[in-house]
C-alpha cells in the first residue's frame, strides 16, 4: 500500500493570515513526521514579475488567469510527482488552488477558459484536492488589522477585500472538506483553529 499524499489548499481574501498559517502548519506537520511540501501561489509569481492588472481589459485579465491556471497545473504536477517518488507520507500545502480563479472573472469567461484547458470547475474543485482551508480576510470582523503593508502585490481596499473573500468562498462552496476560519477569535486562536482542522484531515495529533 502506497503512503498517503494529502493535497490541502489554503485560500481566502487578502490579509487573512494565510502565510502565517502555512508556516505554522508546515512546521507542525513536519514535527509529526510527515514530509511537507509548500506549493507557491502562482498569481504572486506572475504579479511579482511585473504584471499590472489595474485598468486592464477583460481579455487581458482572462489571459492572466489562464496563465495562473497553467502555472498552477505545472507546479502541482511537479510537487506531486516528487512526493510520490519519495515513498513517504506527504502533505502538499497549496497556496491557493485552481478554483480560486473563479473569483476574478465573470462566470462565463471562467468556464470558457477552463474548457479550453479540458477542465470543468466542479470536477477540479471536488476531486483534485483533499481539503480546503478558507481563512477569512481581516476586512471581515478584524478591520483594525487589515493592511496592505505585508504583501508587496496586495492592493485591495477593505470593501474590495470583502468582495474577493465572498467570491472565493463561493468558488469553493460544495467541496466536501471545506473549513472556513473566520475572525471570531484573536489571531493566535485563529491559527490554532487552522491547525486543528488540518490535523483532523491528515490524522495527526493537534496542539493542545
Amino acid at each position: 500500500m502506497l503512503p498517503p499524499i494529502y493535497r490541502i489548499v489554503f485560500t481566502g481574501g487578502p490579509c487573512a493570515g494565510k502565510s502565517s498559517a502555512l508556516d505554522r502548519v508546515g512546521i507542525w506537520l513536519g514535527a509529526c513526521g510527515l514530509h511537507v511540501f509548500r506549493v507557491p501561489e502562482a498569481s504572486t509569481l506572475l504579479l511579482g514579475g511585473g504584471i499590472q492588472l489595474a485598468d486592464q481589459s477583460l481579455l487581458a485579465l482572462r489571459m492572466f488567469q489562464r496563465g495562473i491556471v497553467e502555472v498552477q497545473l505545472a507546479l502541482e504536477s511537479a510537487f506531486l510527482t516528487f512526493a510520490r517518488a519519495t515513498g513517504k507520507a506527504s502533505v502538499l500545502l497549496l497556496d491557493r488552488g485552481i478554483p480560486d480563479g473563479a473569483a476574478y472573472l465573470p462566470e462565463s469567461a471562467w468556464g470558457e477558459l477552463l474548457g479550453e484547458l479540458g477542465l470543468v470547475h466542479c470536477d477540479v474543485r471536488d476531486t483534485r484536492y483533499d481539503a480546503v482551508i478558507h481563512l477569512m480576510t481581516a476586512a471581515i470582523g478584524a478591520e483594525g488589522h487589515y493592511g496592505i503593508q505585508t504583501n508587496a502585490v496586495r492592493y485591495e481596499t477593505l470593501e474590495e477585500a470583502r468582495g474577493v473573500d465572498e467570491r472565493l468562498r463561493k468558488a469553493w462552496f460544495g467541496h466536501p472538506r471545506m473549513s472556513v476560519i473566520d475572525n471570531a477569535t484573536d489571531f493566535e486562536t485563529k491559527m490554532k483553529r487552522v491547525l486543528i482542522a488540518v490535523c483532523d484531515i491528515v490524522g495527526v495529533p493537534a496542539p493542545s
